[in-house]
């Protein structure tokens, strides 16, 4: 279990990361290759949709350091130009590139040194879905006694995915602290709009940025990212906001270290300590980039009064494009502003808007995650989700756009509701309890006509037309695909011949229902159009 002076791993050079190539042939690079040849490359794909994520993360704070791009001019250099220069990467490696080795002895990567005199653990701590201990999961089918040795490439994936996004809970005491916070990344979905190639989606997610000018917004001139940083000192963690986005984007959760040893001919990571790392105390929707907020909403429907504005958060079945209003489009900033989408879509709407990119362009949102258990200590799930994110929609500024695809949103959400209400009305009547599954014959057959719905609304507002079209087939999907899953769920509820009539009662209700949600809806938007038309 100890550490060899002579082992190295340089995450420069070595193929680590996992990548698409244009082709879609998956391949492994390192960091100076995932840059250089970032133009060849279609995207990073983690083995999992938070080390997807964190894996990101982390290349856009290289990225940000080694070919800052501060106005837009130098944006539309770098992005008419066939691939990245190497001079800037480069130059920022010759004082920084001894940062970058995993097993260095002095300052490996993303690590503390310092853990050396505490007994290591299984490197399985390392990986959410493997059973370790106490932690069972739904995942994984070894046992806590079997030996895990990961290979140097796949524990540098899962460090990274560490410290963005290791749950709380108790970790091995360092000090005397045992108790940790969640690491920032659970708190949100990391949004990240994605391109053709993986230069294009680095571009698009690189903010202006520049330090002394405070840019991005809460960027101090202190900012670095943590390979900058000093090594963190033995002591109890510290608490503290951060210094700017790639501090953020790097933040130490966690104090870790990695041991290894040979394997025959190969080197193996054996063992990891983690402990307490720095706890965030700043406020999100301040100092977070990537990620959307929107005002918390009470059951009443109505936004919370003197509540900040809260992350998106993925959840399991019903997809992200409910979010899809504070996700993609615009809000009058200032006092009283309910949704704040991510600053990088503002960016791209005033290079849009200058010129810089097509006005008939349309990329992906995606969005990352994980669910945690009630307790906060455990995964449960890994989450991922897309949405189109169409340009003349991200230009676009008038509120009645917000207020349509809102009703859109809204027409799904009560049509789902009516139809767990179908189900749970009848189970009462019979005195049954209620089973689930329903949802599972609607929601997830909703996100792909979504996204031709905002591929329609952008197409007509680019054509300077109204958005009746696009709108009027969205609601006949909801109805249709509501009515199907009511209808399929009547088939199935019962055998039983005297239970026919309750059956049939109940979906001609529901079918009622939702006839009137669609007339409700149409008014509203005929309504929101004359509106716009009379403006």
């Amino acid at each position: 279990m100890t550490r060899e002076a002579a082992t190295s791993f340089d995450l420069l050079t070595e193929r680590w990361i996992p990548v698409i190539d244009r082709n879609g042939t998956p391949d492994k690079v390192g960091l100076r290759r995932l840059l250089l040849d970032s133009h060849m490359l279609r995207r990073i794909s983690g083995s999992t949709s938070p080390m997807t994520a964190a894996l990101y993360r982390l290349v856009l704070a290289l990225f940000h350091r080694a070919y800052a791009v501060t106005t837009e001019v130098e944006w539309k250099d770098r992005w008419e130009a066939e691939s990245l220069p190497a001079e800037p990467l480069e130059q920022y490696l010759a004082e920084f590139g001894d940062r970058f080795d995993l097993f260095d002895t002095r300052r490996p990567f993303l690590q503390c040194p310092a853990l050396a005199r505490i007994a290591p653990q299984t490197p399985a701590k390392l990986i959410p879905h493997r059973a370790v201990g106490n932690n069972v999961t739904l995942f994984d089918h070894t046992t806590a006694s079997d030996i895990t040795l990961l290979d140097p490439d796949e524990a540098a994936c899962w460090l990274v995915t560490t410290q963005a996004f290791d749950p709380g809970g108790t970790k091995t005491p360092y000090e005397g602290v045992r108790s940790s916070k969640l690491a920032p990344c659970n708190r949100l979905g990391v949004v990240l709009v994605e391109g053709d190639t993986l230069l294009q989606t680095l571009l698009f997610n690189a903010l202006f940025y520049d330090p002394e000018l405070h840019k991005p917004r809460k960027t101090t001139p202190d900012d670095a990212p943590v390979w900058e940083a000093t090594v963190p000192p033995p002591g109890i963690p510290d608490k503290r906001p951060a210094r700017g986005w790639t501090d953020l984007l790097t933040w130490p959760s966690r104090r870790i270290l990695l041991t290894h040893r040979r394997d025959g001919d190969a080197t193996k990571v054996d063992g990891v300590v983690i402990t307490p790392g720095v706890e965030f105390t700043g406020e999100l929707v301040h100092d977070e980039k990537m990620a959307a907020f929107r005002q918390p909403t009470g059951t009443n429907g109505k936004p919370k009064e003197d509540v900040p504005l809260q992350p998106i958060r993925l959840a399991p079945l019903r997809g992200v494009w409910r979010h899809s209003v504070e996700l993609l489009l615009a809000d009058q900033p200032g006092e009283g502003r309910s949704r704040m989408r991510p600053p990088a879509l503002d960016q791209i709407a005033r290079l849009a808007e200058r010129g810089r990119l097509p006005q008939d362009a349309s990329y992906t949102l995606c969005v990352f995650g994980q669910l945690l258990n009630k307790e906060q200590s455990v995964v449960v799930d890994y989450l991922e989700d897309a949405v189109p994110a169409p340009v003349a929609l991200l230009r676009a500024e008038e509120p009645v756009l917000a207020t349509l695809v809102g009703t859109a949103i809204a027409l799904a959400d009560d049509a789902g509701a009516a139809l767990r209400h179908l189900e749970s009305d009848y189970r009462e009547e019979r005195r049954a309890k209620p089973v689930s599954g329903l949802d599972l014959a609607y929601w997830p057959r909703l996100p792909n006509a979504f996204a031709e719905l905002l591929e329609g609304m952008a197409t007509a507002r680019r054509e300077r037309r109204p958005e009746t079209d696009a709108l009027t087939a969205w609601a006949e999907h909801v109805a249709d695909t509501a009515c199907s899953a009511g209808n399929r769920w009547a088939h199935s509820a019962s055998t039983d011949g005297r239970d026919l009539l309750v059956i049939a009662k109940h979906v001609e209700k529901f079918d009622n229902i939702v006839a009137k949600l669609v007339r409700t809806f149409q008014v509203k938007v005929r309504g929101s159009l004359t509106k716009e038309q009379d403006g």
